[in-house]
């Protein structure tokens, strides 16, 4: 007998064949973060599965949190690892049903295949972003020495001691994740929160900025910050989903279709209003940086040509 049923943390030994089946490069530990997510949440659920009497033949992750958007509560449910075994893919809109009558939740998928994203627009997602910028790194002109009003730490206890309020919980919440960069810059006037993730692949390693608490101090410091952040994850360069910074001028960005289109749907909130935090990237760990990029990278040579521009060598 075919039925949809609701997951806990309990059930994911039950899931987890389905899930190393689907992708089998990411360990049980990383996969069990779906069901063990280190935040609070009110939901006690974590996912629908698809079972064949006893047997786990789909899934579908939900990530919940609540967070203060514009001085508001906000509801947010991530999608996550939409996946039917082959045989069963007619029964998998019953996997999104009930999530669809989620009240005052807005729900995000982060990374929807192309196959999901027509099927989600049918059901009233909108494109959440379709873009990425990227910030190369900008060497001598990013220099601490430029920006002598400036502080700039990546230590911890001082983080957590500046920081105020949702900004703390924010910082709470990830900090159980070793993959996330945490990275503070502040001055007399305020403070500007970042975390990001260090994306370690083949293509081509890069530092992926989830949160950014004040848009506004980091268009005006953001050579030395990326420099910070570059510096941090080790890597060479440095991307933000392009809605995240849409209205900030970034010199020596530059902007690229993403991979997998975002998507969201929500009647409280914005496309700009909405970050990755709390979500299946910061989890999982994976980017949504273009495959062609790395060719790209590649074509123009970019890594000798900013070396030249920007260090001189």
């Amino acid at each position: 007998m075919i039925s949809v049923q609701k997951l806990d943390t309990s059930s994911f030994d039950k899931v987890y064949p389905l899930l190393r089946e689907h992708d089998p490069s990411l360990t049980e530990h990383t996969w069990k973060s779906l069901f063990n997510y280190q935040w609070s949440r009110e939901e006690e659920y974590c996912g629908y599965g698809l079972f064949d009497d006893q047997e786990v033949v789909g899934f579908i992750g939900l990530l919940f949190t609540k967070r203060v958007i514009a001085n508001k509560f906000q509801n947010f449910c991530n999608l996550t690892t939409w996946v039917v075994k082959e045989q069963y893919r007619d029964r998998s809109l019953s996997l999104m049903l009930p999530i669809l009558r989620l009240k005052n939740h807005t729900i995000t998928d982060l990374s929807a295949s192309d196959g999901v994203i027509r099927i989600s627009k049918r059901l009233g997602f909108q494109e959440l972003d379709a873009r990425v910028t990227v910030l190369f790194p900008s060497g001598i002109l990013g220099s601490s020495l430029l920006f002598k009003n400036l502080q700039i730490t990546q230590n911890q206890d001082i983080i957590s001691k500046t920081l105020k309020d949702n900004d703390l919980q924010v910082f709470q919440d990830h900090l159980p994740y070793p993959h996330c960069g945490h990275l503070l810059a502040y001055n007399s006037s305020g403070y500007c929160y970042v975390i990001y993730t260090v994306v370690k692949n083949h293509k081509l390693s890069h530092c992926y900025i989830q949160y950014i608490s004040n848009p506004e101090l980091f268009s005006k410091y953001s050579l030395v910050i990326r420099a910070k952040i570059a510096k941090g994850g080790h890597t060479p360069i440095v991307v933000v989903d392009s809605r995240i910074v849409r209205e900030l001028k970034l010199p020596f960005s530059y902007e690229l279709p993403l991979q997998l289109t975002k998507l969201y749907k929500s009647n409280n909130l914005r496309a700009e209003q909405i970050d990755n935090l709390y979500s299946e990237l910061v989890l999982l760990n994976f980017s949504t940086l273009p495959a062609s990029f790395r060719e790209l990278w590649n074509e123009v040579n970019f890594r000798s040509r900013l070396r030249q521009f920007f260090l001189g060598k």
